[in-house]
């Protein structure tokens, strides 16, 4: 075998290792995520620290627990966002502006994800600008595999069937939000 063929052997074999490695890394990630919060879609239950959970969950800002089941009187508008993401306070801001107007006909849900605890500061924070919409936190994680969402923030549009309608990542404008709106409130 010449010097050559020897170095391309070498390099191949280190690259397999590398790919091996990442693999083996991504894997180990996906397994750390999965134990916090997964779901087995078979039976549409949710893994919660070893326990099974039947109906995804969430906290309202005073610690009290809520399931998605306490809003399906209505239709509604899901908000999944996360803190350090300006993006999703600029579509607080609009749930902020039509709340009023649709809180009659339509549940507003704005849920904080993906952080394993409630923030005191942010709930301080949120409770200083007074907004009148209610802000929810889902610190165990259980909806993450109930919409299945890529990024942040994501919204969601649900009928009052229960049949998802229009979803959004990461940005809606004002027009494409209140027209959603005005669909979901006539049903």
């Amino acid at each position: 075998m010449n010097k050559k063929n020897i170095i391309i052997l070498v390099f191949a074999i280190a690259l397999f290792i590398l790919a091996l490695v990442i693999f083996l890394y991504a894997n180990s990630l996906n397994s750390n995520r999965n134990s916090q919060g997964s779901t087995n879609t078979s039976v549409n239950q949710t893994i919660v620290d070893s326990k099974v959970v039947k109906e995804p969950y969430f906290y309202d800002i005073d610690g009290n627990k809520l399931k998605l089941a306490d809003f399906e009187d209505k239709p509604q508008a899901i908000l999944l966002w996360k803190s350090d993401n300006s993006k999703s306070y600029d579509i607080i801001n609009l749930f902020q502006k039509y709340y009023n107007e649709y809180k009659d006909k339509i549940n507003f849900l704005a849920i904080n994800v993906n952080e394993a605890d409630i923030d005191l500061e942010l709930v301080e924070n949120i409770k200083a600008a007074n907004f009148n919409i209610p802000i929810y936190f889902d610190n165990d994680f259980t909806l993450i595999d109930e919409f299945a969402y890529k990024t942040l923030p994501y919204l969601v549009f649900i009928d009052a069937n229960g049949t998802i309608g229009k979803e959004f990542y990461e940005t809606i404008d004002e027009d494409s939000f209140q027209a959603n709106l005005e669909l979901m409130s006539i049903e």
